[in-house]
């Protein structure tokens, strides 16, 4: 059965995996048109908070377009605050972007931490406890399967990133819990998101894994 906050996890039923991907195509086919609405070169020198605003505008623009026609059952959240047991109000951690699809109930969600890639902005961040480890110690995305992470390129190109970031990865991957049989790999999700990738990740502290698509987006 679907928990309270997440649809239903791949494996439980041949329907569920099927909505799952279903899902977590069209989330990406929103950031993609959202994308694609934006100047990258506007933004090079933009704070993370400021690019994470105008995509979440542009991606909310989408949804008003009415095109594409599922869109109608979908929402974006820019900073919106996490559950938690213990904290509240003010208190509860502000995740980057949420995107929700009232198509089942519970609706489902994707949860993603945006990160800049460029000078002093490097793996150590997008792979440290202000990036990707907030989903690995449940800070975020607790009680779900999948989330995602967004890196803002500033300075290169996504192909080089992407094999520094997997370095990365790989160098750590006790620490980050990755799952040797759901290694760092790319993993096309929408026309207009060449770079995407995913990997899978243990996480102890939570009692089930993860798994985390990494979308790398260009602005410079």
């Amino acid at each position: 059965m679907r928990g309270r906050s997440h649809y239903q996890p791949s494996g439980v039923s041949a329907n569920g995996k099927a909505y799952a991907d279903v899902f977590v195509r069209r989330v990406h086919t929103l950031i993609a048109l959202g994308y694609a609405m934006l100047t990258p070169t506007d933004f090079a020198r933009a704070e993370e908070e400021d690019i994470t605003g105008e995509l979440v505008d542009a991606i909310d623009d989408v949804l008003d377009s009415g095109t594409p026609g599922w869109a109608d059952r979908y929402s974006v959240h820019e900073e919106p605050r996490e559950r938690h047991k213990t904290r509240k109000g003010k208190g509860r951690k502000r995740l980057d972007i949420r995107l929700d699809s009232s198509e089942v109930k519970p609706r489902a969600r994707l949860r993603f931490e945006a990160k800049r890639l460029g000078p002093n902005h490097g793996t150590s961040l997008y792979l440290g406890g202000e990036g990707i480890q907030r989903f690995l110690d449940g800070r975020y995305a607790r009680n779900d399967p999948i989330a995602g992470m967004l890196g803002y390129i500033q300075v290169g190109s996504p192909g080089d990133w992407a094999p520094t970031i997997e370095q990365a990865m790989t160098k750590d991957a006790v620490k980050l819990g990755l799952r040797s049989s759901s290694p760092w790999r790319a993993e096309q999700q929408a026309n207009g998101l060449p770079f995407t990738y995913r990997s899978g990740h243990d996480r102890p502290a939570v009692g089930q894994p993860i798994e985390i698509f990494h979308t790398l987006l260009l602005f410079n």
